[in-house]
Parts: C-alpha cells; sequence; structure tokens
C-alpha cells in the first residue's frame, strides 16, 4: 500500500513535470499567439491600473487638501465646539496630555490650533477670513513649508500669513501691514495690525481665498484666549479613507470636557461625494472588464479552434486528456502570468510619471473644478495594492477564459476530419 501510494505520487509529479515542459515548448512554438495574448492581458491591466490610481489619487488629494493641511484627519475639541467653532468652546491648555498624545505609536503629530474669524483691510480693500493660530512646531513641519509660496517662515512677531488669492484681493506683498478687527474670546474686541510675512499655496482656491495664519501666541494675544485652545489637530500614521481611528484613540487618551471626532464624522459631505464618484468608477471598472474578459474569451476561442488538430493528434498518440488539459492550463496561467506581470510594471512606471507630472485640466473643466473648490489636477496614487489587486482580477478572468480551449480538449475526438 505505502509503495502504491508513492508510486502514484511519482506519477503525478512527473505528469505534472511533463505538462509543465510541453506548455513552456507550445508558448515558444507559436510565438505570435502567445504575443498577442499576452499583450491583451498586459493592456488590460495597464488600462485599470491607470485609471484605478487617477481616480483614488484624486479622492487623496481631496482629502488631503481640506482636511490634511486645514481640518485635520482627527480633531480633539470640547463637546459642543463642532459644528459651531465657536471661540468660547476653546479647550483649557493641557501640555502634559499633549505629549502623552504624542508618544502614542499610531500618532504621527499633534498640533494644538486656536482660530477664528475677523476681517482684514489693507488700505481701502478689505475680506473676510478665517485665521489660525499655529505653534512653531507645527509651523516647522514639510507640510506648512511646502505650502509657502513666498516669503519666510522665520519672521519676527507680529507676522501673517496670507493664502495667495487672499493677498492679491487685498493687493499686499511681503512687508506690508494688515489691520484685523473681530470678535475675541467671550465677547471681547479683537484687534491688531500685523505684517505679511508670507504666502500660502494650499491647494485649494477657496481657502486661499480666506485663510490667515499667525503664530499660536500671537492669535491667543489677538483673540483675549490666553491659555485656551480651539482644537489639537491629530494626524495618525495610517491614513485611509474607510478608517476611523477616533475610537481608539479615545480610549487611551482621554481628555476631561472633550471628544474625538474623524473627518468622517465633522465632513459628512465630502465621504459621500467620494463613495457616490468611487461607484461610478466601479461601474467603469466593470464595464472594461466585460470587455476585457470578451476580448480575452474570443482570443482563447481563437486557440482552441487553431489548435483542435493538434489535440486531436496527441489524443490519437495516446496521451491522456488529463495532462492534455493540464498542458493547455499552464500555457494559459504563464501567459496571464507573463501579462501581468508586464501590464504591472507598465501601470506602475505610468503612475509614477504622473505623480511627477500630474495631469492640469483646462478650459471649463478646470473652472468648474476650481469654483468647487479643488485644483484642477489628477495626481494619481501611488498604493501598490491597486496594482496587485488588478493583476489579480486579471488573471482570474483569463483563468476563466481558459475554460473554453479545456472544453474543446474534452470535447475533441481522437479522429479529427
Amino acid at each position: 500500500m505505502v509503495h502504491s501510494g508513492a508510486a502514484r505520487t511519482n506519477a503525478a509529479v512527473n505528469e505534472a513535470r511533463l505538462a509543465l515542459r510541453l506548455a513552456w515548448r507550445n508558448l515558444g512554438r507559436n510565438r505570435r499567439r502567445s504575443l498577442i495574448t499576452g499583450a491583451a492581458i498586459a493592456f488590460a491591466l495597464f488600462f485599470a491600473v491607470i485609471l484605478r490610481s487617477l481616480q483614488l489619487g484624486v479622492y487623496n488629494h481631496m482629502v488631503a487638501t481640506v482636511v490634511g493641511s486645514m481640518s485635520g484627519y482627527v480633531q480633539v475639541s470640547d463637546t459642543a465646539y463642532w459644528p459651531s467653532q465657536n471661540l468660547d468652546y476653546a479647550l483649557y491648555e493641557d501640555p502634559a496630555w499633549l505629549e502623552e498624545l504624542r508618544a502614542n505609536p499610531d500618532v504621527a503629530t499633534a498640533y494644538p490650533r486656536l482660530q477664528g474669524f475677523a476681517l482684514l483691510s489693507a488700505g481701502e480693500r478689505s475680506g473676510v477670513a478665517q485665521w489660525i493660530g499655529l505653534s512653531p512646531e507645527e509651523a516647522a513641519a514639510p507640510l506648512w513649508q511646502a505650502r509657502l509660496a513666498s516669503g519666510s517662515w522665520t519672521a519676527a512677531p507680529g507676522s501673517l500669513w496670507l493664502g495667495k488669492r487672499l493677498a492679491e484681493q487685498l493687493r499686499v506683498t511681503v512687508g506690508d501691514s494688515v489691520v484685523a478687527l473681530g470678535q475675541g474670546y467671550q465677547g471681547s474686541m479683537a484687534g491688531a495690525s500685523w505684517v505679511v510675512a508670507g504666502t500660502l499655496n494650499l491647494g485649494n482656491p477657496e481657502l486661499e481665498k480666506r485663510s490667515a495664519v499667525v503664530e499660536l501666541s500671537e492669535a491667543q494675544a489677538f483673540a483675549g484666549a490666553y491659555g485656551l485652545w480651539s482644537y489639537v489637530q491629530v494626524t495618525p500614521r495610517r491614513i485611509e479613507l474607510s478608517e476611523d481611528p477616533t475610537g481608539e484613540l479615545a480610549a487611551q487618551h482621554p481628555l476631561a470636557g472633550a471628544h474625538f471626532l474623524g473627518w468622517q464624522t465633522r465632513m459628512p459631505e465630502l465621504i459621500q461625494a467620494i463613495q457616490a464618484d468611487s461607484t461610478g468608477g466601479r461601474i467603469i471598472l466593470f464595464v472594461l472588464y466585460v470587455v476585457i474578459g470578451f476580448g480575452l474569451l474570443g482570443t482563447m476561442i481563437m486557440l482552441a479552434n487553431e489548435r483542435q488538430r493538434e489535440f486531436a493528434m496527441q489524443l490519437a498518440m495516446g496521451m491522456g486528456r488529463g495532462i492534455l488539459a493540464g498542458t493547455v492550463f499552464i500555457e494559459v496561467l504563464l501567459l496571464s502570468a507573463a501579462g501581468a506581470v508586464s501590464g504591472g510594471i507598465l501601470g506602475r512606471i505610468a503612475v509614477l510619471i504622473l505623480d511627477r507630472y500630474p495631469l492640469r485640466l483646462q478650459g471649463e473643466v478646470a473652472a468648474a473644478m476650481e469654483q468647487q473648490g479643488w485644483e484642477p489636477i489628477l495626481p494619481p496614487s501611488l498604493d501598490p495594492s491597486i496594482t496587485l489587486t488588478h493583476a489579480g482580477v486579471i488573471v482570474v478572468i483569463a483563468l476563466v477564459a481558459a475554460a473554453w480551449p479545456l472544453r474543446t480538449v474534452f470535447k475533441t475526438s481522437p479522429v479529427h476530419r
């Protein structure tokens, strides 16, 4: 019994080796057919990767622009602060709690902010702006350093940084003075004269029209909110559209009178817009896969019809249908793998090029995007799982299409007329 089982195992291994050797030789025997099939799979994956990368990249750009640099992925604020964002519901400073939060390995950054609204005037021109008090540590972070369009972050006390479109509206440049008037903490009058130290490129036209940044201590003095924070902006190390880490962070770092709110809760309209558009993108991908599937099926039908006489001869010479079917299946598997690898590499190269030189929309489409508050560019997502996921889908479609030549193997008669 032991020798019989070992013999069967050896026979199965030998048959598998024979099928693999025959499949490899068949691929080289008709190079044109192999190239056509592999190219079809490669180009299908190439276009699928680019399409999905651009779609997810635009979503990430939207979230990073509005959420990442301004509102924050997670806000820790007074339970009454949101959605009114009233300065009177500010938090008392708690440096010890903040340091404990920053020590969490799941937290990338945590910065306190103070913000409100004021009327900015320069000469005869004025405009309403949302002022934001940043801590020196946050202003020194790479994100805000990259936002600087002109000027410098190393400026004297009493400095102000304006969104570049707001600076254009007020017709001020670096070194000009701006007067700010508004309502401070608990109804007090807020007023100050600041010197423009730089302009900011925020990646969102609407934000650039109404944003002003000052140092946190300057903001506290302006509003009379000494020792207060409007909220603490927290950026997790893992930033996923579908993940909301607020529950875990709130349990690990509770703060009396405060709660943790994720951007998905604070901006439901943004997540709904992304979900609706993502559904449309999936429908487009489904249509693309259907077209790809029928294209691969046509290729497999051509392959089976061209080789039907060959199948009949091999069966007549004594080859088992199982070995012949295994040979055909391995051929399709090798072609699918080669096409998926080629298409994945080409798609990845294209995505890296598009990340370096993102597509910029022009004309009416660009104007429409700017009106909605987005910079008219199409940056791709660099997530490698996009390539791996769609490579797997393409390979599965190819293997399903391989059912036709396998059917032909089992239907073919050894006597071919």
